[in-house]
């Protein structure tokens, strides 16, 4: 919201592109370009959307699984999932998370469990790389669906919030999207935003 410190502190880098899909492409150039090895993996539930591996092998990052959904309970298997974030994955990496209306499946985690999932990704030095490509189609409303977003800026992560408008705002031919990466500082955000221009201008 507008009262959020990240916001009011001026500590978000803020481009506008080509759609969640390009926000996704630059976010994974901007990770190939800009940060260590350590930070050159990205993890993705098993299933994901079908363009994700292919977005982030592009840019030259290797591409990972973490258990999402379960077809014995037509849900959400959680202990798969903190279990990989708990014991697998290793710090820096880049954890993609659906921020609502997971695609393909529809199945997302509660409250609860998402608090649980930005605890152990805090515990572990994890990066959270939220999609944000359906706000408001999950339950109807544009500030619940924001939650888990909103959950990971208040507990203080650096973070990617890739948001697509193509479809909350009947926008889909004009392919309207942004990337926001929040960072510690406002110094910090205007060395990201410098680092960003430097990644879009020859794409």
């Amino acid at each position: 919201g507008e009262d959020c410190p990240a916001i009011t502190e001026g500590r978000i880098a803020s481009v506008q592109a080509l759609s969640g899909t390009g926000s996704l492409r630059v976010a994974g150039e901007f990770i190939k370009t800009f940060l260590g090895p350590e930070a050159h993996t990205v993890w993705v539930s098993d299933p994901t959307w079908g363009n994700h591996n292919a977005i982030f092998l592009k840019a030259g990052l290797q591409v990972k699984t973490y258990p999402y959904y379960d077809p014995k309970t037509c849900g959400f298997n959680f202990d798969g999932m903190y279990k990989a974030l708990k014991e697998e994955a290793t710090p820096g990496s880049h954890i993609l998370l659906h921020a609502c209306a997971h695609n393909p499946t529809g199945v997302d985690p509660s409250e609860d469990q998402w608090s649980q999932i930005a605890e152990v990704m805090r515990e572990r030095g994890l990066v959270p790389l939220m999609d944000s490509a359906y706000q408001g189609y999950a339950s109807g409303s544009l500030d619940k669906d924001a939650f888990a977003t909103r959950l990971f800026a208040s507990m203080g992560f650096d973070m990617y919030l890739c948001q697509s408008f193509a479809k909350n705002l009947g926008l889909y031919g004009e392919r309207i999207g942004m990337l926001h990466i929040v960072c510690s500082s406002a110094d910090a955000a205007k060395a990201v935003l410098s680092q960003l221009k430097m990644v879009i201008r020859p794409m």
